[in-house]
């Protein structure tokens, strides 16, 4: 259940969450529809999302000066160390992002926008929206990790696997997740939005208190009727699917089905018990840190020895001696 401020800003941000090829793009498109101003700098469409991104390219600039950072490639796995946060180039990239915000959206009462790593990278964004006063709420997006992985698949074979899949959805919900419930927020599953998505957008309006008049109204239809087509989902997976699926992490089937329930309005964000099992969840994602910065050390060997000019030969064996030594 959303929960409201004793005193809320009048300047308010609709921050959209999830891992990737969870529907974020779809989502933040549907909070546009209900009003939320995403700016007039978005990123065009093409590639893997040809009805577009939604995604602020001043924003985007940010979140990509600070994977470079921290050194996280889109594939990375690793755990980002909490004293990264406080690290001089990452706070001073901190207070270009605030004075960002400022001169993009200071004149918007209410605004939103989306990058797909914003919720591994949270520690960063919640310290600008504390320096602003932003009133931000979040809406995480969430899809079948069956589905995240086949829509992975296909774009690269490799990131595709179940396993690996897995490992990036891990570190890119689970940490930083248990901060998410210091705001207002809400989840939506993708699926959901694709079956009924009318239903779905008036259930974010009301979580998130947003208006809804005639023109929200025809909003709404416009988005279900134009926006949205089948074409945009490829696969669909029941939760039941994922008690039968061998190659799925233990800990993802376990977080996941704490956030459908979120989703479905069958638990709300008040109740203690996912958040007492959350607590276990994090506790074992942050076990895998060891294999997890290992993973991480073997894939840049691979990229290097693939473009390695000495040809792959001669990289192997400098591979394998990182590979032997973890």
């Amino acid at each position: 259940m959303i929960a409201t401020a004793d005193e809320p800003s009048a300047w308010r941000a609709v921050v959209v969450l999830g891992a990737g090829r969870s529907g974020t793009s779809a989502i933040t498109r549907g909070l546009q529809a209900l009003g939320v101003d995403l700016g007039d700098r978005l990123r065009p469409g093409g590639g893997k999302n040809p009805t577009g991104f939604f995604e602020d390219q001043d924003l985007l600039r940010l979140n990509k000066r600070l994977k470079r950072l921290l050194a996280i490639r889109g594939d990375s796995v690793r755990l980002v160390d909490p004293a990264e946060w406080g690290a001089a180039p990452v706070t001073a990239l901190q207070g270009e992002a605030v004075e960002t915000i400022r001169r993009r959206f200071a004149d918007t009462p209410l605004w939103g926008y989306k990058y797909g790593r914003t919720l591994r990278m949270l520690p960063f964004w919640e310290g600008a929206y504390r320096t602003l006063g932003l009133d931000v709420r979040y809406v995480v997006a969430l899809r079948n990790p069956l589905s995240v992985a086949r829509s992975r698949g296909k774009l690269d074979p490799r990131r595709g696997t179940q396993e690996k899949s897995d490992l990036e959805w891990l570190v890119n919900v689970v940490p930083y997740f248990r901060e998410v419930r210091e705001r207002p927020f809400m989840v939506v599953d993708y699926d959901l939005v694709m079956a009924e998505p009318a239903a779905q957008l008036k259930r974010m309006a009301t979580r998130l208190e947003l208006p809804m008049d005639a023109t929200a109204e025809a909003s709404i239809a416009a988005y279900a009727e134009g926006f949205l087509k089948p074409g945009m989902r490829h696969s669909r997976f029941t939760p039941d699917d994922l008690d039968h699926a061998p190659n799925l992490h233990p800990l993802v089937r376990d977080a996941h089905g704490w956030l459908y329930r979120l989703a479905t309005d069958e638990i709300g964000g008040d109740d203690e018990a996912p958040w007492r099992d959350w607590a276990r969840i994090e506790t074992e994602v942050a076990a895998l840190a060891p294999i997890l910065r290992h993973i991480d050390r073997v894939e840049s060997d691979l990229r290097r020895a693939r473009w390695n000019p000495a040809g792959p030969l001669q990289a192997v064996p400098h591979l394998w001696r990182r590979v032997s030594r973890g």
